[in-house]
């Protein structure tokens, strides 16, 4: 059975809850196909954007602290509380979570290695805390926000290279926005298309291409956005607002319909602001649910599900644009909500490893030695969950389009006219003499040359090798000789392959001359066979016609 869940913390108690656990800051709920609290953990008072989740542990960056907490979630527990230079204001996972994204209060971005520990730093680029990050579905990219109004994009390969005259600066500087930035999320594409959007508080939202930098569309916001989100396929944008309500904008609208041109990919009509409709606007005025202060979309995307100041978690629909339910009712204000990635598909992928703990950040792994970019120190742990991927091996069958054109030939009946040619070319090239300095002939020394003995061979060598000589030399002397046969056995092998095609192409010449002749008596007969029956005579006739005219011939010479 498919099952859905979603995680969602608060930023602290504000109020008592008999049903929940007085320190518990961090909640997992199951969506469908029964709705209900499923597991808590504790000891977390977790920051606006601070709260990512991977298959094997939960991270949460502590409000107004420099520590992030990671809980086990096979283990339900807290598995450690992990100290920073300073403090901590946003988190988010990249590269297949092996690896965790902090936006600090200095305005730079840390890359931590969690199966490593490895900790990199970027570049000051925010003049204030970095409070917003967005990573791309490839893993390639990710964005930075600030209240600087600022967003930044970043190529995760370069910060994490290991060679040091990398760069760790941003590519990319959308400065668009005249307010602080305050939410950010890239779109589900791993194509070059690929969007990112981000509202910001002077009350606009923007569509990006990212990876150029260029502004695709400006939506006019009615009020300050606090939180978005986008659907799963990238048709349209959800955004909460600081009074409880919701607002869906439509990327595909009726006169995308009717036009093959993808009009949000048009850089022409990209300057033109849009001011959405009012009735993309709707709320639950009854219910009182105060700020919402984040939001997330289910996976099949007809589901919108709000966290607020007020504790309660509420779900939209998104097709009818109307309030739904009340989910549950936290004893805190709501900062994070993600959904999980469903479980139950017949044929789900298998991540190829596991993380079963989590390696604390090393400030310094030490300075390369020699040639070598990688620290001696550096290791990686993780256990695999099944074979690793390769080709498959089989003893009866072959794969020919993984084979060489040698190896193919090996099987044929004959070598290849021209793979011949070019044997026997190199061939000629490795008997030639080397030319010396002085431009006289010098005898070659190259162990490839069918010129030389094994005794001339040996005398060069004893020459080259000081009087003592130990029993390596010897060894390398025997391989020599050795490799030295198997020269002169392939050079045979490839000269008797080359007179056995000159003599299949012998035979099949003297076969096609043989056809020739045939067709042209054949064609000689039906020619004499035609003139006799033009004159009326029988064939005895004409053969004594001709008779008597090569007589008469004959007697005038």
């Amino acid at each position: 059975m498919l099952t859905e869940q979603f995680i969602t913390s608060i930023a602290a108690q504000t109020k008592a809850n008999t049903g929940i656990t007085k320190d518990t800051g961090i909640f997992v709920h199951e969506f469908q196909p029964l709705a209900a609290q499923r597991h808590v953990f504790k000891k977390s008072a977790t920051a606006p954007n601070g709260l990512a989740v991977s298959k094997s542990h939960i991270f949460a960056a502590q409000a107004g602290k420099s520590l992030v907490h990671v809980y086990s979630r096979e283990k339900g527990n807290q598995e450690a509380v992990v100290p920073f230079p300073e403090r901590i204001h946003s988190i988010a996972l990249a590269a297949k979570d092996t690896v965790l994204l902090l936006g600090t209060e200095s305005g730079r971005v840390l890359a931590w290695e969690i199966c490593s520990g490895r900790l990199v730093s970027t570049s000051t680029s925010h003049l204030q805390p970095v409070t917003s990050l967005a990573v791309d579905a490839a893993s390639k990219f990710f964005l930075s926000g600030s209240p600087d109004s600022m967003i930044h994009v970043w190529a995760l390969p370069s910060v994490l290279s290991f060679s040091p005259d990398t760069s760790r600066s941003p590519m990319h500087t959308l400065s668009t926005h005249r307010g602080p930035i305050a939410s950010i999320s890239c779109g589900h594409s791993s194509s070059t298309s690929n969007i990112a959007v981000s509202v910001s508080e002077d009350k606009s939202a923007i569509v990006w291409n990212y990876r150029t930098g260029q502004a695709l569309r400006t939506y006019l916001l009615p009020e300050l956005p606090s939180a978005l989100t986008l659907d799963p396929a990238d048709r349209a944008l959800y955004i909460a607002y600081a009074d409880g309500s919701m607002q869906t904008l439509d990327f595909y609208d009726e006169f995308q319909k009717i036009t093959p041109v993808d009009m949000l990919q048009d850089v022409a009509s990209s300057h033109r602001p849009i001011q959405p409709s009012t009735k993309s606007r709707f709320s639950a005025e009854s219910q009182k649910l105060g700020a919402a202060l984040c939001l997330s979309v289910s996976w099949d995307g007809t589901t919108l599900v709000s966290g607020h100041a007020s504790g309660k978690i509420a779900s939209w629909d998104a097709a009818k644009r109307n309030w739904l339910s009340i989910i549950t009712n936290l004893p805190g204000p709501v900062t994070n909500l993600l959904f999980l990635e469903p479980v139950g598909f017949p044929n789900a992928k298998v991540t190829p490893f596991k993380l079963h703990t989590v390696v604390k950040p090393k400030q310094d792994l030490g300075p390369t030695t020699g040639s070598a970019l990688v620290p001696s120190n550096y290791s990686l742990t993780m256990q695999f969950t099944g074979r690793l991927p390769g080709q498959p091996v089989s003893a009866t069958q072959s794969n020919v389009a993984s084979k060489t054109e040698f190896e193919q030939a090996l099987s044929h009946p004959s070598f290849p006219q021209s793979m011949l040619e070019d044997s026997l070319a190199e061939l000629a090239s490795w008997d030639a003499p080397l030319s010396s300095t002085n431009g006289n002939a010098a005898p070659t020394a190259d162990f490839m040359s069918l010129e030389g003995d094994e005794n001339a061979t040996g005398q060069a060598a004893a020459q080259l090798t000081p009087t003592s000589q130990t029993g390596e030399l010897a060894e390398l002397r025997k391989q020599l000789a050795s490799l030295q046969r198997v020269q002169k056995v392939t050079f045979q092998q490839l000269s008797e392959l080359r007179e056995e095609n000159a003599y299949l192409h012998g035979l099949e010449q003297q076969q096609q001359q043989h056809k020739k002749r045939s067709a042209r008596v054949g064609a000689h007969s039906k020619s004499q066979q035609k003139v006799t029956n033009g004159k009326g005579g029988s064939t005895e006739d004409v053969e004594m016609s001709d008779a008597s005219s090569s007589d008469s011939s004959s007697d005038s010479k």
